[in-house]
């Protein structure tokens, strides 16, 4: 489902992954794109609590995985290294990737992208849907995001044994 999104990111822009961990999805995004993908993460975990996973889970210890040489990570809190990132790049988002997890990260991310989100824009959300409390996390965000930013969107890929989505943006 992941490289099926990235290929349906047709608009000239960023590509960005939000929560990169092991490295195996931005890697695979890489793969697909002849572009510099962006990866954030802090590689310490989660910043809290998330249903059955204690803050930290997740974590690496501060120490990020082998991607590829096409990948530029971002190493840091999203709150902290986005802005930044922001500032500099003023371009549109082709494809995000967000698999934060947690409401809180996934709201960071989208309201500091708020101008980067544009027509053409493809979003992936790794925890979106199925799994218990899933309405309180990154499907929160996200209906929060188009209803305050008055965004439109149609689904366009889903996992039907996993709990991820693709989106694009109208």
């Amino acid at each position: 489902m992941l490289r099926y999104c990235v290929q349906r990111a047709s608009i000239d822009g960023l590509f960005l992954e939000f929560g990169v961990y092991n490295g195996d999805s931005i890697n695979c995004i890489a793969e697909t794109v002849q572009k510099t993908v962006h990866g954030f993460d802090s590689f310490d975990g989660l910043p809290e609590d998330w249903e059955a996973c204690k803050s930290g889970q997740f974590s690496r210890n501060g120490v990020a995985p082998k991607v590829h040489d096409s990948v530029q990570l971002h190493v840091g809190w999203f709150e902290d290294t986005l802005p930044q990132f922001v500032q500099k790049h003023k371009e549109p988002a082709a494809f995000i990737h967000i698999d934060s997890d947690l409401y809180s990260s996934a709201k960071t991310v989208l309201t500091l992208l708020q101008k980067q989100i544009v027509s053409g824009t493809v979003i992936v959300f790794d925890e979106y849907f199925n799994y218990p409390n899933w309405q309180q996390h990154e499907f929160r965000a996200f209906q929060e995001f188009v209803r305050d930013c008055d965004i439109h969107y149609e689904y366009i890929a889903y996992c039907s044994r996993g709990y991820s989505v693709g989106v694009l943006i109208k």
